[in-house]
């Protein structure tokens, strides 16, 4: 063996403890970062979905409109999506007196393949999709349509989409933010805060909405 090789060898130096610490530094702020990029990206992807169920929503109640000559109606409080889910899901039936006033004459049930089903003008709103997909949920004995902060926000009237049209009632047409012959639909967002609860700008900034 050559004594020079081993002495050159047994006189490299190993990491400090300083360097390690460096390395050990390095490593967490790049986790940090993955993870920060991981959520940046799953925030954008609920955006971009709820932003789509709005759009889509906002198509099926033109048809339903068409074919029935009216829209749904809601005060935009917990629960004001349940007459839209019905029209737009055929699951329980909708009817307009002349006054105006339309009213729920057959409670939706879950299941859109009984006898007093309408038409269905928008198959993503099936109370049997779950996951990412689920778009409808029974809260408080009402069949609710939510947005994609559900899973955080389980069994809540925050996840709640909202819904205000009826142009007979004078609270829900000063509160209307679309011509009182139009409708408002909107999300509270990820931190389920906004209007009708809370008009503070803090509250709203995160909102998706159709004005």
């Amino acid at each position: 063996m050559n004594p020079e090789r081993t002495k050159q060898h047994a006189s490299r130096p190993g990491f400090t403890l300083i360097e390690l610490m460096l390395v050990i530094a390095i490593i967490a702020v790049l986790a940090s970062l993955t993870i920060g990029g991981v959520r940046y990206y799953d925030e954008k992807t609920k955006y971009s979905r709820t932003e789509v169920l709005i759009k889509s929503i906002e198509s099926a109640l033109e048809e339903y409109k068409r074919d029935n000559g009216f829209y749904p109606q809601g005060d935009g409080a917990s629960g004001s999506t349940e007459q839209v889910y019905i029209a737009l899901y055929g699951d329980g039936k909708l009817s307009i007196n002349a006054a105006g006033v339309v009213s729920i004459v057959n409670a939706p049930d879950g299941d859109n393949a009984d006898t007093t089903d309408g038409t269905m003008y928008l198959a993503t709103l099936n109370p049997e999709l779950t996951g990412t997909k689920g778009n409808v949920e029974l809260q408080g004995g009402r069949y609710v349509i939510v947005d994609s902060w559900s899973n955080e926000m389980a069994n809540s009237s925050r996840n709640q989409l909202r819904y205000r049209h009826n142009p007979q009632d004078p609270l829900v047409v000063n509160d209307m933010m679309n011509p009182v012959s139009d409708y408002d639909l909107w999300s509270k967002g990820p931190d389920g805060k906004g209007p009708p609860d809370s008009t503070a700008q803090a509250d709203t900034a995160d909102d998706i909405k159709n004005w």
